[in-house]
């Protein structure tokens, strides 16, 4: 049975495009519920999309507050960075090239950035939509890992890593997101718009809850087989085939109950894999 996205991203009524590289977009309105931007620097289009959800019960981890911890360094044969060695692309935010921000991007609902070795992601309000920055092509097969701190969230916000998104206009992709609560899931955005839970939320201890935290975020994926790992450890895996087998990866958020929401991302990693 097809599963539709849980209520702490139902209540999203925009889906605002964050689009690499350099592309100009325009403010999105709240009738508005997509903004797709064309590829040259000057033109844009906007087209209406109507996005159907349907919520489900959810049960949203309460994250108790504790003092500023890093991931524990692993040396687990589970974790893909010990098994996989150099990775092949690597981005440590020293500019903003990969993701097209050598110049901030911004709109009414966020702000996006890269300075000082990190890329931030920072809300300006509460249910402003889903948006995502995306960089390279990448093969079918491939290791993904993002490092994440929360600086501001709390709950039901969330943020995480997109991948095998076909173009960078329409929000179509996977997206393996991470719940400041302490919760993930994979989900599914086809280009109407709509989101697709393809995995129940759930929890794991080796994910560190909160503001003030830093996690490493990675899907492992060969060919139709998603692998999750937190931390280092793997939590989870499920296979799906709904979406083409390569496209484009990133990074995104989505403020649901911390106005200004803020996320640094301080390193993506990716490796080909056969």
């Amino acid at each position: 049975m097809k599963k539709i996205i849980p209520v702490m991203i139902v209540s999203l009524l925009v889906l605002s495009s964050c689009n690499f590289p350099l592309f100009k977009t325009s403010a999105v309105s709240a009738s508005e519920v997509s903004t797709k931007v064309a590829q040259t620097l000057q033109a844009v289009a906007t087209e209406e999309i109507t996005a159907t959800f349907t919520p489900i019960p959810l049960t949203t981890a309460t994250a108790t507050p504790t003092a500023t911890v890093s991931p524990t360094p692993t040396t687990s044969p589970e974790d893909p960075r010990v098994q996989f060695g150099t990775p092949t692309f690597s981005e440590s935010f020293d500019s903003g090239s990969s993701f097209g921000l050598k110049t901030p991007y911004t709109d009414d609902a966020i702000t996006m950035s890269v300075a000082n070795g990190e890329m931030t992601m920072q809300s300006s309000r509460l249910n402003g939509g889903i948006h995502w920055r995306l960089a390279y092509l990448t093969p079918r097969n491939l290791y993904l890992e993002g490092t994440f701190t929360t600086v501001n969230c709390s709950g039901s916000d969330f943020y995480g890593l997109v991948m095998r998104s076909p173009t960078y206009t329409d929000g179509t992709g996977y997206y393996f997101a991470v719940t400041c609560g302490g919760q993930f899931g994979l989900y599914r955005m086809d280009g109407a718009g709509n989101f697709h839970a393809l995995q129940d939320l759930r929890s794991d201890p080796a994910f560190l809850s909160g503001s003030g935290q830093t996690n490493r975020v990675g899907v492992l994926l060969q060919d139709s087989h998603f692998t999750f790992y937190l931390n280092g450890k793997l939590v989870g895996q499920i296979d799906n085939s709904d979406l083409p087998d390569k496209g484009y990866f990133g990074v995104f958020q989505s403020a649901q109950e911390t106005a200004n929401m803020t996320i640094k991302v301080e390193q993506i990693d990716e490796w080909n894999r056969p």
